[in-house]
């Protein structure tokens, strides 16, 4: 359902909005391709900004109780971020609020690199998240542990030179007009011009097809972002190598023209994959996981994109306004439509600016992008606050389901069985995990320990043995825990109960099902 899905058109709305605009080349008389390249290489700057994103209801007789006032609950959020300072690349400090109809959350953003630390009312601790930490981009596996390290940082070092290939492989959006006008920027009247750009979702969908395209064609083009980068990493790999490290791939790297030519392909093959999987997923292939987001709606003709830069005479872009209207053809959530609106203003650039920061040195969460984080971050939340309720009651990142067949190969591992006591035994590891846990193997004592991320229980199960420790107590099982193909399996209910979950059965299916709120 949309609560659950949040984060992520926020995060794909952005993105597919810089792709958009970074698009334009010069329009009658502005270098718009020019100003926002100058945009993205500011070193400093101060600035604030506003989102917000709106659920426009549908229909919602059809919803329960529950889903209607997470709907009505949810149908305005508003991110505020105030007092922005960019300090340079790899240091930026914001202060936040989150706003929606429960009340106000207010934070605290600092970034180290593509090291995000967030200090949220209602947390025990700071958050750290790394945007790259968690990410699956083939071709870094090709580089030495060091070097994996500092990569996310020298992305950042190098964004102009990376904005600067997207501006040259993609093309004007149609409809673009320029005026002059007279504006205020943090309170400050200039004289600006501003750009209006609008398009439909299929245009849309039309420029980043034709950007990848473009992409993948440039191959000079790529392998001078490629060899920026290569310059931006060679201290470290120098460093390395006079260090003593005997990492056979440092010798490899040692030469740029070689990285260059080993690095490409991977690349290349990276962007072939991503531009696959967009044609699929706007084509509305069901293998494409389109439940996570309805691509086929944002890129239909429906869909509309306006978008106001406001660029002053020295070519830095001061102000933006955008807006997002996405009407939805499936309407059984609740919604008829999804509105997105971005405005942001700019000041003191390239001028000194010190970023504040988080202090962490009391201990911090380090999150990832891993299905059992969500967890450990409520654990890491007051029960009573508002944050807690947000994403635990209003966006119910917790509730899961997992549905396991009775009837499948006698060979599958994850098939559940009834064992001669008439228990049904189901795969620990994969139950716990999927319910939000982490589960560990202690081969020489032949016990498995799960945690749950959610409450912070521990429960203890040895194989062959009837008796369990969940909290330091013991616990009496229906049947003992027991090795099947090479798996730990477990009675059902006891697992799924200690982890808080609810187990049915469906007699014309064969199915069992665990639901975890």
């Amino acid at each position: 359902m949309y609560k659950k899905k949040l984060t992520w058109w926020i995060s794909a709305a952005m993105v597919l909005m810089m792709f958009t605009l970074s698009g334009c080349q010069a329009a009658q008389g502005l270098d718009l391709a020019g100003a926002i390249q100058n945009d993205w290489a500011v070193k400093s700057s101060e600035s604030k900004g506003t989102l917000q994103l709106e659920f426009v209801p549908s229909n919602t007789s059809k919803l329960s109780t529950e889903e209607q006032k997470a709907l009505t609950a949810l149908q305005n959020v508003k991110i505020e971020l105030t007092n922005v300072k960019a300090q340079d690349a790899q240091h930026l400090s914001a202060d936040g609020t989150i706003t929606y109809s429960r009340g106000t959350i207010p934070f605290k953003l600092a970034t180290e690199g593509t090291k995000f630390i967030l200090s949220v009312e209602g947390a025990k601790k700071p958050i750290v998240f790394d945007v790259l930490g968690g990410s699956n981009l083939s071709f870094t596996k090709l580089l030495p542990a060091a070097v994996q390290e500092q990569f996310g940082n020298k992305i950042a070092d190098i964004k102009s030179a990376i904005i600067g290939l997207i501006l040259a492989n993609t093309p004007n959006p149609s409809n673009i007009s320029v005026t002059p006008v007279t504006d205020k920027v943090n309170g400050e009247s200039l004289s600006l011009q501003k750009a209006h750009i609008e398009l439909s979702g299929t245009e849309l969908a039309s420029l980043i097809k034709k950007l990848l395209s473009n992409v993948l064609a440039d191959e000079a083009g790529l392998k001078e972002l490629i060899s920026q980068l290569y310059d931006a990493l060679s201290p470290i790999i120098e460093e390395q190598i006079k260090g003593g490290s005997t990492d056979f791939s440092l010798k490899i790297l040692s030469n740029k023209q070689l990285a260059v030519g080993l690095v490409y392909p991977p690349v290349q093959d990276f962007l072939k994959k991503t531009a696959a999987s967009l044609d699929k997923m706007i084509a509305g292939d069901a293998s494409n996981e389109q439940g996570i987001l309805p691509i086929q709606d944002l890129f239909n003709s429906k869909s509309t994109l306006q978008a106001d830069i406001y660029i002053d005479a020295d070519k830095q872009v001061r102000k933006q306004s955008l807006a997002w209207n996405v009407p939805l053809t499936n309407t059984s959530s609740g919604v008829a439509a999804l509105k997105l609106s971005y405005v942001s203003e700019t000041w003191n650039i390239n001028k000194p600016v010190t970023a504040n920061t988080i202090n962490i040195s009391g201990g911090a969460l380090n999150v990832g992008l891993e299905a059992s984080s969500i967890y450990s971050l409520l654990n890491n939340l007051d029960k009573q606050s508002l944050i807690y309720k947000l994403l635990k009651e209003d966006l119910k990142v917790t509730k899961k389901e997992v549905n396991l067949s009775t009837t499948g190969s006698a060979s599958d591992e994850l098939q559940p069985f009834i064992n001669s006591d008439g228990t049904t035994m189901v795969p620990v590891r994969f139950i716990s995990e999927k319910l939000g846990a982490e589960v560990s193997w202690n081969g020489d004592l032949q016990q498995v320990t799960i945690k749950d991320l959610l409450t912070g229980a521990t429960v203890i199960l040895k194989l062959d043995s009837k008796t369990a420790s969940v909290n330091g107590a013991s616990v009496e099982l229906e049947s003992a825990a027991t090795l099947h193909h090479e798996s730990t399996f477990v009675p059902i209910r006891f697992i799924a109960e200690q982890l808080g979950g609810k187990v049915s059965f469906n007699d014309d299916t064969r199915v069992v099902t665990i639901k975890r709120d």
